[in-house]
């Protein structure tokens, strides 16, 4: 028999490494056995927390009185045992009302994947500590977060007991109700969005295409150009532009709106005053309004707006800014609206659920942007001009 030699490429046994690259090899065997092991160790902790978690003894009669306060069931231990959780719940522990740590906690919730449980905390502290639009306003968000619009909803309302004159809670909850597919209300809290700004130009331009988006889901389609375009006379410079042109073409294509959308011109006398009076015919039925270009909406008195026939629910449910505070008020369509030669259907109003006399005597209502806003309105020294736009 032959005998293989190692240098034998031929022969039964692998050649022997020699020199570095053996040392090499070596090596390398031993950071893999290394790193096997520390993995397997890593997923065996893991596994081992998970079953922890299971298994391990139940909390205490503080930490249970704790979790019962905030209305929560017990965490995993795995979850609360480990920082930064473990250190909120060491505090509330002891004082159970302390914003700063519940603060903390609801947000570490939220980041651990307690989404649900982070917002009943919020709630909890809001009815047993002391009320807290922050945190309902938070709940509610995390909530709509999870789609569920009934307790996204429930804790709005009670958001807007608290905080009723806020317009970004009233925006929110206009969301919420979009989403829920109760339109009417939707628009409702909008008008409310837009009737509590004091500084229309702050509002973003989502709350007026929101608003009309709710109203094209009720194929409103007329009225839904109304939001649209007293987004543009705020600031017609910088927001009217092609897209919002765009979505008002499409609307009106949609409701065929051109005819009865604006019509004709006028020039009338400013009166040489600050304050301009203008006689209005609402539905046929004539009145004495103030010209108000900061007005969002054609607002009228309830006695007006009984006389006009206007269509009313007495749901008064909207909010406004006034001169006399923050005032309800409720939404409604005023057929026709001429002032002289000129004309706009289907107009967009809000009936005041204060006494007439709150405007003026003899005043009747406030021409708002709901009307001028469809026309180009220009005021001169001595008369102002109303065209219908081309």
């Amino acid at each position: 028999m032959l005998k293989a030699e190692r240098e034998d490429r031929n022969g039964g046994m692998p050649p022997e490494p020699s020199g570095i690259v053996g040392f090499v090899v070596k090596i390398i065997l031993v950071c893999f056995v290394i790193v096997s092991a520390l993995a397997a160790y890593i997923e065996k902790d893991r596994i081992q927390g998970y079953v922890d978690s299971f298994s391990a003894v139940p909390p205490d009669a503080a930490m249970l009185a704790l979790y019962a306060q905030m209305d929560i069931q017990p965490l995993p231990a795995v979850v609360a045992s480990r920082k930064p959780l473990a250190t909120h719940l060491d505090t509330l522990r002891r004082e159970p009302c302390d914003w700063d740590a519940l603060y903390a906690f609801a947000g570490d919730l939220q980041t651990a994947g307690y989404k649900r449980e982070a917002a009943k905390v919020l709630v909890a502290f809001s009815n047993k500590c002391q009320p807290s639009n922050v945190a309902l306003n938070w709940a509610a968000d995390i909530l709509y977060g999870l789609s569920d619009l009934d307790g996204a909803l429930k804790t709005s309302d009670e958001l807007l007991k608290m905080s009723g004159d806020n317009a970004q809670f009233h925006f929110n909850r206009g969301q919420m109700l979009h989403s829920a597919h109760r339109y009417p209300e939707a628009i409702n809290e909008y008008y409310s969005t837009i009737g509590l700004t004091d500084d229309q130009r702050s509002l973003n331009s989502i709350v007026f295409s929101r608003m009309a988006a709710s109203y094209v889901a009720l194929e409103n389609y007329c009225e839904a150009i109304t939001p649209l375009q007293s987004w543009i006379a705020i600031n017609p410079s910088k927001n009217d532009t092609r897209q919002v042109q765009t979505m008002i073409e499409e609307y009106s294509s949609k409701g065929r709106c051109e005819r009865a959308y604006a019509t004709g011109s006028e020039r009338l006398p400013t009166q040489g005053k600050d304050v301009i009076l203008a006689k209005i015919s609402v539905n046929g039925v004539s009145g004495t309004f103030i010209v108000d270009t900061g007005a969002s909406f054609v607002s009228l008195t309830k006695e007006f707006a009984e006389r006009a026939k206007l269509p009313l629910s007495n749901d008064y449910s909207v909010l406004m800014q006034t001169a006399n505070g923050v005032s309800y008020a409720q939404r409604s369509t005023a057929s026709q609206i001429k002032l002289g030669k000129v004309a706009a259907n289907d107009v967009a109003t809000v009936v005041l659920s204060e006494s007439g006399k709150s405007l003026g005597n003899g005043v009747d209502g406030l021409l708002g942007r709901s009307f001028l806003s469809r026309f180009d309105v220009t005021f001169g020294a001595n008369e102002w001009r109303v065209e219908a736009k081309k």
